[in-house]
């Protein structure tokens, strides 16, 4: 499943960068592109909980193939794209596609005990990480032979994960699992935020997820006009983002086991939070390029230990309609977030995106403090409660 989520996420790393070049060859513009990220994202928050549901009722294998199959078409699509109808068909496919994450969660929780939930989370934390440092690598080795070829590299990679998902990926989900999820019917949204653990960690992904989409406008941002970065320096930065994913995604079972997935969730927030607010202020480029660091650091310790947290509160028959939620809610957070921080960098000031996200990254850490006291009012009287129940 990591491979699958991993071999995924090279093929968005490809494209992504290349965006604004191929909807420069149809014709279109900043704001064409805008709009073909925004409905990629609302693609993505429509049917990550849809799928997330239907893999509790079919099984997280068939629909992991069935969003491959899509993935491929619209990587197909691109390749051939020659004009805006093609460009957003191709981006709503890879969208809707790309609403598997929350079923490759819920495969990691079907696969983990409640112990080792962070460590699995983690892992496809740090899989993204790898996606986002090498796809852009294997997207600029290509684009010198035509825009087609980097879409058709990212076609023939998700082909390749068909194949050998078809092969060798088993069900994770057991059939008493998948009958319960029929007979529980539609979880809703508004199920999961009566739930106030589930509630206040769904708050808490929003703002991360809000927070860290205005990152690739902000940063780069601020890098060309404080210090004159060029693309390859810029390209630089991201791959050292990746790198950490990587590393943090990896050390984040270890990490949870011995401060407890809360705290280190709420020190995620932290380091969102006073990265973000020092950066404006930074004198010259190794702070900002420490300061990215601390703020890629606590994005990598809340992205997946946020879901684990979401899962270990979560019944077994429930987890790919409500991780489906989560990850939906994210979704939606960052259409809008990229939008802001241009506007504010822009038309306020270039330390204003930092500020806002900051004050965001500050009500996401009293999230987090919600459920921290919830978690240990539970061991409290999950402790009172054991001597009664032997009795």
């Amino acid at each position: 499943m990591l491979f699958t989520v991993f071999v995924d996420l090279i093929g968005f790393g490809i494209i992504i960068p290349l965006l604004p070049f191929y909807t420069e060859s149809v014709g279109g513009g900043p704001a064409i592109l805008g709009l073909v990220i925004a409905a990629f994202f609302a693609m993505q928050f429509v049917f990550s909980p849809i799928f997330g549901r239907l893999s509790d009722r079919v099984g997280r294998r068939p629909v992991i193939l069935g969003t491959l199959v899509l993935s491929i078409a619209g990587h197909l699509i691109l390749s051939v794209a020659n004009s805006l109808v093609l460009l957003f068909t191709a981006r709503i496919l890879a969208g809707i596609a790309s609403g598997n994450l929350s079923v490759a969660q819920a495969y990691v929780a079907d696969r983990t005990t409640p112990q080792e939930r962070a460590r699995g989370m983690g892992l496809i934390g740090a899989a993204f990480g790898v996606g986002f440092a090498v796809g852009p690598v294997i997207g600029g080795t290509f684009a010198p032979f035509g825009l087609a070829a980097p879409a058709l590299a990212a076609a023939t990679l998700a082909a390749t994960n068909f194949g050998l998902a078809a092969f060798i990926l088993p069900e994770s989900l057991a059939p008493e699992g998948r009958r319960k999820g029929g007979m529980r019917g539609r979880t809703s949204f508004r199920d999961a935020v009566r739930r106030p653990a589930i509630r206040a960690l769904l708050i808490t992904f929003c703002l991360v997820s809000f927070a860290f989409s205005g990152i690739p406008v902000a940063f780069p941002s601020l890098g060309i006009a404080y210090f004159g970065l060029g693309t390859t320096e810029l390209a630089l930065i991201f791959v050292y983002i990746g790198v950490i994913q990587i590393v943090v995604g990896t050390a984040a079972g270890r990490l949870a086991r011995r401060v407890g997935e809360e705290r280190l969730v709420a020190s995620g927030t932290v380091a969102m939070m006073a990265g973000l607010a020092a950066v404006p202020w930074i004198a010259n480029v190794n702070a900002y390029v420490l300061l990215t660091g601390v703020v890629a650091t606590g994005v990598a310790i809340a992205f997946p230990l946020v879901p684990s947290l979401v899962s270990k509160r979560t019944p077994p028959h429930e987890q790919g309609a409500i991780l489906g939620i989560t990850q939906s809610l994210g979704s939606l957070a960052r259409v809008p977030g990229p939008l802001v921080a241009g506007v504010l960098f822009e038309q306020v000031n270039p330390a204003a995106p930092f500020l806002f996200g900051a004050g965001l990254m500050a009500i996401g850490f009293a999230m987090t403090l919600l459920v921290y006291r919830e978690s240990r009012r539970d061991a409290l009287t999950r402790a009172t409660a054991g001597p009664t129940e032997e009795t």
